[in-house]
């Protein structure tokens, strides 16, 4: 029968010993245990078929793995070595932010065991520009993969996809559209000195068309 070794606790006890002899064994394959490190916190594991324990092998030493890694981040000691209470602080590179509970950008090494997994880096995506357009959603930044939509000023049409994903380069996909200015139906009578406003998109251009227009009336009376 499969046996995992009696772990040795500096700092703390188990609940239940055993006493036994040095040939025999005190816990098999599938029995629990109890134990309580100087700090007053209660853990269990679990004999394996393989004869480790599960968790890691039951110790009250601050002795975790390295910190679990992020993707488009790193982690930082927060403070000096000290029994129980390894602290490290998650950053996310620039162009990228912490997702989730603002309480898992830190995680505590206790009794050899991480307090949470690593939070998350995730893209952000810059409020896209659109001249003579803009997107459904108000926002200055938006969260990979958060999604907008864009929309065009009246009078204007659109030139590619409407609907823009934030990827994970920080990069919006597919291309950002643009607006363009399209001609709407009676517009043909701006040449006649109508309809300047609507019909025209630029200001420059409603001054030109006006000038032109007196240009014709002054020749109409010659």
């Amino acid at each position: 029968e499969v046996c995992c070794p009696t772990p040795e606790l500096k700092n703390g006890k188990i609940s239940e010993q055993r006493s036994i002899s040095a040939d025999s064994c005190a816990f098999f394959s599938g029995e629990k245990i109890l134990y309580t490190c100087d700090e007053k916190y209660m853990f269990e594991a679990r004999c394996q078929a393989d004869g480790k324990w599960y968790p890691k092998t039951p110790t009250c030493d601050d002795d975790c793995d390295f910190p679990p890694t992020v993707a488009h981040g790193y982690y930082e000691r927060t403070q000096a070595f000290s029994v129980f209470r390894t602290e490290v602080i998650y950053k996310c590179d620039k162009g990228y932010t912490l997702v989730g509970e603002a309480r898992l950008s830190k995680i505590t090494c206790r009794n050899s065991h991480w307090s949470a997994p690593a939070p998350k880096c995730k893209a952000l995506c810059q409020k896209p520009k659109i001249e003579n357009g803009g997107v459904t959603a108000h926002k200055d930044q938006y969260v990979e993969p958060e999604n907008v939509t864009v929309q065009c000023n009246d009078g204007y049409g659109m030139v590619g996809s409407p609907k823009l994903t934030c990827s994970k380069n920080g990069m919006w996909l597919p291309a950002v559209p643009k607006c363009k200015w399209v001609n709407q139906m009676g517009c043909e009578q701006v040449l006649v000195g109508k309809k300047l406003l609507q019909c025209l998109p630029y200001p420059e251009d409603v001054k030109m068309a006006l000038e032109v227009y007196k240009l014709s009336v002054e020749i109409q009376h010659l």
